[in-house]
């Protein structure tokens, strides 16, 4: 089914869910998954232990650390009730997500990684967003704003970049649907769900190639309203390991994003399946969304093989490509005019972190 072609979602009964009002004083649980980042871990469990609004229970999953995460969350756990750890063997982020949720007993739930830490009133703010209606609805998640930083540089710009500063948030199914991707960009430190709608979810799949982020956010935005938060109430690090996990500049990366990108098909049309039969024919196959074209002509030129410019020329000229964000569709282009090497170099750039980058987001006002 082509992008142009898809029915209303009303057409198909996929309505948004039936929230009540959140009760007075709901219980709030906050989930945490940790590999190896113990030495950040004390000023994330800081951030989390110094809200305005306190946080009834903290969840945090040692995922088979080698570091001295272990020893410091104990330590946490002793001294204050509400840190409830949880230690199990590497099995990865996804695993790790799935027993921090399923160990997580609030009426709301917020996701933050432990190298990252929480602006004091980011519960505050996510149960005011949470009990203001969103398109006549309940929103049943929020996203927030983030400050981006580092070790020597506190203040890296705010994340996600949304163009003219509109970010998405009320009933985004439709949006989702037409797009085969939800326009909801924040990362996981940025989400906060009812428990209702990570009911509604169930498990993530829990494969090594899978981001939960990417899982959690397009499965919620086709089960409930959203609702945004302008302000940056997360504090996210940059730093050696986060700097590249985006980062499309080899083969080997185009290739997992591929991989991932068949598996979280087969996951989102079981979740739509679930939620009304039929209903997966409404997500586009993946031969017919831009951004996997994208990837099948970069894997092809990345590998040796040339410039595929048939392949290119429908994965730019597709809706989504055109339809999409202006930078992603400069980035496209650039494929058009670099060599393969220049190519690559560029994508460095945009996909990692340098003091070059920094200065380009100020004089593009992205700081």
């Amino acid at each position: 089914m082509k992008a142009a072609e898809i029915p209303p979602v009303a057409m198909f009964a996929i309505e948004p869910m039936a929230l009540n009002e959140l009760p007075a004083a709901p219980q709030v649980s906050i989930a945490i998954i940790c590999f190896n980042y113990g030495r950040f871990l004390p000023e994330c469990l800081d951030s989390c232990l110094a809200q305005t609004a306190p946080a009834d229970q903290i969840v945090v999953v040692n995922d088979g650390s080698t570091d001295d995460t272990a020893q410091i969350l104990d330590g946490y756990a002793a001294r204050f009730p509400q840190v409830l750890p949880i230690h199990q063997l590497n099995g990865g982020i996804c695993v790790a997500t799935n027993a921090a949720l399923a160990a997580c007993t609030g009426e709301v739930v917020l996701l933050l990684d432990a190298d990252d830490a929480m602006a004091p009133e980011r519960i505050e703010k996510v149960l005011d967003a949470l009990r203001r209606r969103v398109d006549g609805h309940l929103p049943g998640w929020t996203h927030n704003g983030m400050q981006r930083f580092s070790e020597g540089q506190p203040h890296l710009g705010h994340a996600p970049y949304y163009p003219g500063g509109r970010a998405p948030q009320g009933w985004l199914a439709g949006e989702t649907l037409m797009a085969a991707s939800c326009p909801v960009l924040s990362l996981t430190s940025g989400l906060a769900f009812r428990r209702e709608v990570l009911d509604a979810i169930g498990p993530l799949d829990a494969d090594r190639m899978m981001y939960q982020d990417l899982q959690l956010c397009t499965a919620a935005a086709l089960i409930s309203p959203s609702a945004w938060i302008p302000e940056p109430l997360t504090r996210y690090r940059v730093h050696g390991a986060s700097a590249t996990k985006g980062s499309m500049v080899s083969v080997e990366q185009i290739k997992a994003m591929r991989r991932r990108a068949a598996r979280f098909d087969v996951w989102l049309r079981a979740q739509l399946e679930r939620r009304r039969p039929g209903a997966s024919a409404l997500w586009r196959p993946l031969d017919d969304q831009g951004g996997y074209l994208w990837l099948s002509f970069l894997e092809r030129w990345l590998s040796g093989e040339g410039k595929d410019l048939g392949l290119l020329r429908r994965a730019l000229r597709h809706p989504d490509t055109r339809q999409g964000p202006r930078q992603y569709r400069i980035y496209y282009y650039g494929s058009l005019l670099l060599t393969r090497g220049l190519f690559v170099s560029y994508s460095r750039l945009i996909f990692g972190a340098s003091p070059l980058k920094t200065v380009l987001r100020r004089l593009l006002r992205r700081a």
